[in-house]
């Protein structure tokens, strides 16, 4: 198999959560740019047209669906309009997530703790179980989850966000229990856990210069890290290149 076909999405369609900007938009052009077919999915549909539009732009088939992944209701539509106009969904970027302004937890309101989950978590789960309710039976699919360093670690040697690395820390574990328990059907689940990236949902803190002095030290290459370096990794867990991870 060469290379290009190693790493080539066509023929397959992939469903882009969270897509109007950041990581997202990126996760739908790189789909697009291997030759899948993109559904873009994301609650700012003003943005998500244009999404859509640079997707179509490069030769290939794109929807822009209206979703608000905290929504069940919403997300079975969302999959269910994915299988309806673009035939199939073979890839989903498990990508929607909002972020928690800095709190410790003994200040943190129950009702900004339960908005937090509702997307980073639930939203993640509702995604990934109709994605899996269409690929079981075709026995393949790959599964994304974007996660993120804060999964792994706690944030508050930098800023207190305990909702926000509880969602993730649990989602980092139901990747691995998806892993295991969908092999068997020929579907490969892996979560991204970025680090520190410039991306909407982190500007307030990326363009605030005291904020990036802290947090650089923590960064071993001593950057802020660009949508498009994830771009690589994003394909290679998308494509065949990454069938046996």
């Amino acid at each position: 198999m060469s290379i290009a076909t190693l790493f080539s999405c066509e023929g397959r369609v992939a469903l882009v959560t969270g897509a109007a900007s950041g990581l997202g938009a990126m996760f739908a052009q790189i789909m697009a740019e291997a030759g899948a077919d993109v559904a873009c999915a994301d609650v700012d549909r003003a943005v998500l047209a244009e999404v859509a539009a640079s997707v179509a732009a490069l030769g290939r088939e794109a929807v822009a669906i209206e979703c608000d992944v905290a929504d069940e209701q919403q997300v079975r539509r969302m999959v269910a309009e994915t299988v309806e106009k673009l035939g199939r969904l073979d890839i989903l970027f498990n990508n929607a997530g909002i972020g928690q302004r800095p709190t410790p937890l003994h200040q943190l309101a129950t009702e900004d703790w339960q908005a937090l989950l509702d997307v980073d978590l639930h939203g993640a789960f509702f995604c990934a179980r109709e994605a899996l309710r269409v690929m079981v039976p075709q026995r393949s699919g790959k599964i994304i989850n974007i996660a993120s360093v804060w999964g792994h670690s706690a944030s508050s040697r930098l800023q207190p966000c305990p909702s926000y690395n509880a969602a993730k820390g649990a989602l980092v574990n139901l990747t691995r229990e998806m892993a295991y328990c969908y092999a068997p059907y020929g579907i490969n689940v892996n979560a991204i856990c970025p680090g520190f990236i410039k991306t909407k949902i982190g500007d307030n803190c990326s363009d605030d210069p005291e904020w990036v002095k802290q947090a650089v030290p923590l960064v071993p290459l001593g950057r802020i890290g660009l949508p498009s370096e994830v771009k690589g990794l994003a394909l290679l867990l998308a494509s065949d290149a990454g069938s046996y991870i």
